[in-house]
């Protein structure tokens, strides 16, 4: 018998198959995400709850959000930065904007602006800020603002506008707080001259194309300038100081004070003729 059982050939045990069981299970596995999903995309936690801004001071918070597009309520994961920063193309003002999320319900715009270096006056008063890259916001509700930044007015060249724009914005903030107004001056041989009037008192006459440069030496300028005179800096070939001339009303004072001096004297002298 044990020789017949040698010759028998053995018959490979087969283990079930379990294929089956693994399909039921990955069934069951995608159900579930597909109910978690559905579930999640119809809460509160899909969905926009708070848009922050930051960096903002030509516009406020309701005007980003209402130009981004966005909006309490939308889809947390169908905001895209590339969609946000063409909508913003029509704030003038706004250089760049970046786009984040913080879960849950959190969009931050963090928004760079053009830098405010001037307001432009129009002939109704009203004040239009100027920014570096030389456009002008129509907008008179930031008059309120106006601290210390240069007052741009009689300014007859829309043209030259984004040139003294940028040389503006070339000047330390110091500098530019020290100028009150601008005006636009031109001469027959010059169109770019421009006066500005200092809040120290003073007058600067140059040109828009040598202004950054020059304007950074005004203070060493303004402190050799002996106390208690006030004049015109002419910056331009050459730089020198011409202090304003006396005020009329002190002479014509003085002459007036002559005057009666010399009707006094003659009173005196006709009554001590009657005499």
């Amino acid at each position: 018998m044990a020789v017949y059982e040698e010759r028998i050939p053995q018959v490979k045990r087969i283990a079930p198959k379990r294929r089956g069981n693994r399909r039921v299970l990955l069934l069951l596995l995608l159900f579930f995400l597909l109910v978690l999903a559905v579930l999640f995309f119809r809460s509160s936690y899909s969905k926009v709850a708070v848009i922050e801004v930051a960096g903002n001071v030509l516009y406020t918070k309701e005007e980003i959000t209402a130009a981004s597009g966005l909006a309490p309520g939308m889809q947390f994961f169908n905001v895209w930065q590339k969609d946000v920063q063409e909508n913003v193309k029509q704030l003038a003002g706004i250089k760049t904007i970046t786009v984040s999320r913080k879960f849950p319900g959190v969009i931050r715009l963090d928004v760079v602006e053009y830098k405010r270096v001037a307001f432009l006056v129009d002939a109704k008063g009203d004040f239009m800020p100027l920014l570096e890259n030389g456009v002008r916001l129509d907008d008179n509700k930031m008059k309120a603002n106006v601290i210390d930044d240069p007052l741009v007015r009689n300014w007859t060249s829309p043209e030259l506008l984004p040139e003294l724009s940028a040389a503006l914005a070339k000047l330390p903030v110091s500098i530019r707080n020290e100028i009150s107004e601008i005006a636009l001056t031109p001469t027959p041989y010059d169109k770019q001259r421009v006066t500005l009037y200092m809040r120290d008192g003073n007058e600067v006459r140059t040109v828009i194309y040598q202004l950054a440069e020059r304007m950074a030496y005004y203070p060493a300028i303004a402190s050799d300038i002996p106390e208690g005179k006030k004049g015109v800096i002419h910056m331009l070939e050459a730089t020198w100081f011409s202090e304003y001339p006396a005020p009329k009303e002190t002479e014509e004072s003085g002459d007036r004070q002559q005057g009666q001096t010399d009707q006094s004297d003659q009173a005196r002298q006709t009554k001590g003729a009657a005499r």
